[in-house]
């Protein structure tokens, strides 16, 4: 499963210029996203970067006391970032995304929106650092089939070797619950590669 998913995202990454792919991973979970620069592919709002994008997160009952049986969590979004006046290196981002996953026989489905912020580090070293993070929520009203709510939150921190490569370790919980029980579908560190291009 997880060389189509690299496969297919090779040539996603070829076909309509990529601007951004990621793998996270751990010691029994992986993740892989991909987002598209609306921009480079000829629809540029005016109002930023604008990206679509895709995610897949499989992850592990390991991972998540409250489940007994995990389907990979999978994702579409979409997310216009800007550069904030006044604060060098500060960018936010405001996106929408769509969740789908089942968990022990329940279908669940959600629409959270919310914030994602990455901050330059004025660190005076030989690479760039930076500091990142994301908080998405859908209430009840945003919950569909058999959800309740949803609440996603992620800290990491990147480091860029290279031009355009980034190294990054960081946290994310995802609460996934339905309307029988609160349910933690991940809560894990990772480590990952992310690509720009």
């Amino acid at each position: 499963m997880l060389k189509k998913i690299v496969l297919s995202s090779l040539i996603a990454t070829s076909a309509f210029a990529a601007h951004q792919i990621e793998a996270n991973v751990n010691s029994r979970d992986v993740e892989g996203q991909l987002r598209l620069d609306m921009g480079r592919m000829g629809n540029g709002s005016g109002l930023g970067t604008t990206y679509l994008g895709a995610r897949f997160l499989n992850g592990d009952v390991n991972n998540s006391a409250t489940i007994g049986t995990i389907n990979p969590l999978m994702e579409v979004s979409f997310m216009v970032q800007n550069s904030v006046r006044g604060v060098r290196g500060l960018e936010l981002g405001l996106g929408v995304k769509g969740e789908y996953t089942k968990i022990d026989g329940n279908i669940y489905s959600a629409i959270p929106l919310g914030l994602e912020a990455q901050l330059q580090l004025p660190l005076n070293t030989p690479f760039p650092f930076y500091l990142g993070g994301a908080l998405y929520y859908a209430p009840s009203a945003l919950a569909f089939k058999d959800a309740s709510s949803y609440m996603e939150t992620r800290i990491h921190l990147d480091f860029e070797p290279i031009d355009n490569g980034r190294i990054e370790v960081g946290y994310r919980t995802i609460d996934t619950n339905v309307k029988t029980r609160d349910i933690t579908y991940n809560d894990s560190w990772y480590f990952g590669l992310r690509l720009d291009f």
